[in-house]
């Protein structure tokens, strides 16, 4: 399996998931409009040039959901993911549509681009409180978006470690910062911020 990615982009999430799961992955960094070590272009395997994706035989995926799903399936049950067909799966299923809509391309998309204009930002910034707010009530006391973890906290995780760069802060959350500083301590998190980082810093 290959797993294309960005240092400390939210393809973070897929290295956090492997690392949980102890199976095996070869991640291969991707150079924004550069060429792959084999020599093709990105767009071939992603066609937005959207991290992560993902190579596995005869099956290439893209769009963060679907490769974190997918490293959930080959992970032991329960390691990742609740068990198909059960009501946590499909809250599985709801969080990460969660994160990625309304968190990652809602939030943060236009606050980190450099090609956002201020008012695609301020309406960003207007929409953190009710969001926030949300993953605020839901995890205060709680170790976990379901009852165990799973790849939704893997990429809350991922998409979280980028609000100093966005210019937000937590501190108005402190049940989110306190998850978010427990999920930065968890071994599996903690080896692939490590292993990212130096790459982030060379980049």
């Amino acid at each position: 399996m290959k797993l294309y990615f960005i240092p400390f982009a939210c393809s973070l999430a897929t290295r956090i998931a492997i690392n949980e799961a102890e199976l095996d992955a070869d991640f291969i960094q991707v150079v924004p409009d550069g060429t792959l070590p084999d020599g093709r272009a990105f767009s071939e395997i992603s066609p937005m040039g959207y991290v992560p994706a993902m190579e596995a035989g005869s099956v290439t995926l893209t769009e963060g959901p679907a490769v974190l799903t997918y490293i959930a399936d080959l992970a032991a049950e329960g390691v990742l993911a609740p068990p198909p067909y059960t009501r946590e799966r499909y809250e599985l299923t709801k969080w990460l549509n969660f994160i990625s809509t309304e968190i990652h391309k809602g939030v943060f998309a236009p606050l980190m681009s450099r090609h956002s204009t201020e008012g695609a930002r301020e309406w960003s910034r207007d929409l953190v409180a009710k969001r926030f707010g949300l993953l605020e009530a839901h995890l205060t006391g709680r170790d976990y978006l379901l009852d165990s973890f799973s790849v939704a906290d893997a990429y809350l995780l991922a998409v979280l470690n980028w609000t100093e760069f966005a210019g937000l802060s937590l501190e108005d959350w402190p049940g989110l910062k306190a998850w978010r500083a427990a999920m930065r301590a968890r071994p599996s998190v903690a080896a692939a911020m490590a292993t990212e980082m130096p790459l982030r810093q060379a980049a």
